[in-house]
């Protein structure tokens, strides 16, 4: 009996410590949900990182927000208040990367200019939810754009220039084909720029004006200028052993075959050049600097003009080609070289194949650029006056022989310095322009 009463007892106490194991893992459980769900709550919530994009919208805006801590979140719901009106911009989950995309059309949907509030709400976790609030200004009238003059004429390898009024307008381009460049803001809304036109443009290239304003809302005014077609000089170079021993290999610095050496230099070298000469023009006076037209180097006679097309031998093989995107213009031996124009001195230094070399920044985005000199004068972010005396001539960098490499830039590009030497020209053709109410 004794025995059988304690087998009974014995299988009561398993009984109760498996109640006893039951309610603690319902507790641990319990517990670790209530902190699981605090978790969640108060230390995972997700965060919207560009909500200040719904500050402003325009008469089409499309938006991405980005959630951070979005792996929890079970629904994203956008909408638009103004006055009693609610408007629906997105309901659904993100993205698996955690991405919302809105695309607003204000007057499709009905959404009128003005101002609003946008709720982002979110729901994540179990039990989480979070709303968040942006004011916002709905603005879907674009700028208006007035022409006033520009240039209706010109040549491949040349410059022109644009003026143009934009009302309820922060901001203006020009295009020329793909080519942006930038309008500068003048006094009562307008904006003026030169644009250059490059040696090989497609003389069906469209030109045109973009303006936008402060929301993103832009118009367009396509100009009816005509580009021509130049004429361009062929010339060909017979390159020799002691031009390469004498100039190319100590460029270079190191020593490959003839034909390698040269390509280097003529090819890369100035492909690399040219990128610098484009970012150097990139940044530039929001003025006039200059005065009249610019000066040629005194008593120089000129050996190469602008869009010259070379192609270089070697051993009777044709090796390379370029364009001489300049005037190069000969007088005495380190000729003292002047400023041709007013302006500031934005770079001076070593130029890859144009030598030691001084670029003048004149304002609008035209520099000009004197090349292969043997002595610099002048230091960067120094006003030079026209006339003054701002280095010597040389033959440092890719020169045949002593002479001034003079370039005209327009945003970078090398354009016909021989329209900046004539003072009618650039009346006309350019301050006209400029003057222009």
């Amino acid at each position: 009996m004794k025995y059988k009463k304690y087998k009974i007892e014995r299988k009561a106490d398993k009984k109760i410590r498996s109640r006893k194991f039951i309610k603690l893992l319902l507790t641990l459980g319990f517990l670790g949900f209530v902190l699981y769900t605090a978790f969640q709550i108060f230390f995972q919530k997700p965060q919207p990182e560009n909500l200040d994009a719904l500050a402003k919208i325009a008469v089409q805006k499309d938006i991405t927000l980005k959630l951070k801590g979005a792996s929890n979140v079970k629904l994203v719901s956008v909408k638009l208040l103004q006055g009693e009106k609610e408007f629906v911009l997105y309901e659904g989950k993100p993205s698996k990367d955690g991405k919302v995309y809105l695309s607003i059309s204000p007057k499709k949907m009905g959404i009128e200019d003005g101002k609003g509030q946008v709720l982002v709400s979110l729901r994540y976790g179990l039990f989480g939810r979070k709303t968040y609030r942006v004011s916002t200004f709905i603005d879907t009238q674009p700028p208006k754009i007035e022409p006033l003059s520009y240039t209706e004429y010109v040549v491949q390898g040349g410059a022109g220039a644009v003026k143009v009024r934009v009302k309820d307008g922060t901001q203006a381009f020009l295009y020329v084909g793909s080519d942006r460049y930038p309008m500068y803001r003048l006094e009562k809304g307008y904006f003026f720029t030169l644009f250059p036109i490059r040696v090989d443009q497609d003389p069906s290239t469209p030109i045109k004006v973009v303006a936008y304003d402060d929301v993103g809302n832009t118009s367009e005014l396509l100009l009816k200028t005509k580009i021509g077609k130049g004429n361009f000089r062929i010339d060909k170079i017979q390159l020799t052993e002691e031009f390469i021993d004498k100039v190319i290999i100590p460029l270079l610095g190191k020593h490959l075959p003839p034909k390698e050496a040269f390509k280097e230099v003529n090819e890369m070298w100035r492909k690399r050049d040219v990128e610098k000469l484009k970012e150097i023009g990139s940044i530039s006076e929001g003025k006039k600097l200059w005065q009249g037209n610019f000066l040629q180097l005194p008593s120089s006679k000129v050996i190469s003009t602008f869009g010259d097309i070379r192609y270089y031998y070697y051993q009777g093989e044709e090796v390379s080609t370029s364009r001489h995107m300049g005037y190069d213009f000969a007088s005495t031996e380190r000729a003292p070289i002047p400023a041709s124009n007013d302006g500031i001195v934005v770079f001076t230094g070593s130029l890859g194949i144009y030598g030691n070399a001084i670029i003048i920044d004149h304002g609008f985005g035209l520099m000009s650029l004197y090349g292969h000199l043997s002595e610099i004068k002048v230091k960067k972010g120094e006003l030079v006056k026209k006339g003054e005396i701002i280095g010597n001539t040389g033959n440092t960098g890719l020169a045949l022989g002593d002479h001034l490499h003079f370039g005209i830039l327009v945003h970078g590009i090398e354009v016909n310095p021989r329209e900046w030497l004539d003072a009618r020209w650039i009346k006309t053709r350019i301050e006209r322009v400029l003057d222009a109410q």
